[in-house]
């Protein structure tokens, strides 16, 4: 293999991994962050070729440059957050790499090209992701509410939130998760705005009329989500806002769609899929 392929497949594979880490550790860091790290562990591997440079191949060299990538390539706020994703880095790494070699191994494939090892890591990276949301699932079943924080135009509010695996609600442009809350956590959250609606009868009229009392930049996070009760053929609509983020166990989310609904229940003022928490 040429030199210029090698690092052409280190940086490429690098990439994934990182990104991968991310997405499980909902750590969204930048492309330049990303980039970099997979420049970092491209040089390391390129060592591999220069006998003389065996002092980087022991565990401690490793282990520190492991180390350097993960500053370089991650975001965080605390030594048990950055334990947590050096852990999880590490584990990606593990996985990626074990699963490549199977499929290599599997389909008995000797001369092979930089797009086959690309497209195999690839593979790994999304088949790790939905063995790790599954785990995620299973463990925050076992608690069925949350206290939550919902932030909308840098208002807060908490609640108690209902963890039910029932809730499939997204976006449909977005594919944003939808959290349904009640109508008086809106009122919570914008204690200014006057919204005297019945959200159990929400059309494209009744959102018209909605937008027409917002302000601009209220108004640009109005979401129209369209659902179907069960055992009905009846589809029916749920007014939504574009929240800055949903706050659950000291955790920021993002692209989360606040669902209003004036559903009735004394323990709980939101309801939420656990798969968000994955």
């Amino acid at each position: 293999m040429y030199i210029d392929s090698y690092i052409i497949e280190n940086l490429l594979i690098n990439y994934i991994i990182i990104s991968c880490t991310s997405i499980l550790t909902k750590n969204f860091n930048t492309r330049v962050q990303k980039l970099l790290g997979a420049v970092l562990g491209a040089i390391y591997s390129v060592a591999y070729i220069f006998p003389n440079l065996e002092v980087l191949f022991t565990i401690p060299s490793k282990i520190i440059f492991i180390i350097i990538i993960t500053l370089v390539s991650f975001k965080f706020n605390s030594k048990k957050e950055y334990i947590r994703i050096l852990i999880m880095f590490y584990l990606v790494n593990i996985f990626i790499s074990g699963s490549t070699y199977f499929i290599i191994y599997f389909t008995g494939i000797s001369h092979l090209k930089i797009s086959f090892l690309i497209a195999c890591s690839y593979f790994s990276c999304k088949l790790l992701q939905y063995i790790y949301r599954d785990i995620k699932t299973i463990k925050h079943l076992k608690d069925f509410t949350k206290t939550i924080t919902i932030s909308l135009l840098n208002n807060n509010c908490n609640c108690e939130a209902l963890l039910d695996s029932g809730n499939f609600l997204k976006d449909p442009i977005s594919k944003n998760d939808v959290v349904i809350i009640k109508s008086s956590i809106l009122t919570s959250l914008l204690p200014n705005l006057e919204l005297n609606h019945d959200y159990k009868d929400i059309s494209v009229i009744n959102v018209d009329e909605i937008i027409n009392d917002l302000d601009d930049e209220l108004s640009a996070r109005v979401r129209l989500i369209p659902y179907r009760h069960a055992g009905s053929n009846q589809a029916n609509m749920i007014l939504g806002f574009k929240a800055d983020y949903l706050e659950i166990d000291e955790k920021k989310i993002r692209n989360i769609i606040i669902g209003v609904s004036d559903f009735k229940d004394e323990e709980y003022s939101a309801i939420l899929n656990p798969s968000i928490l994955s």
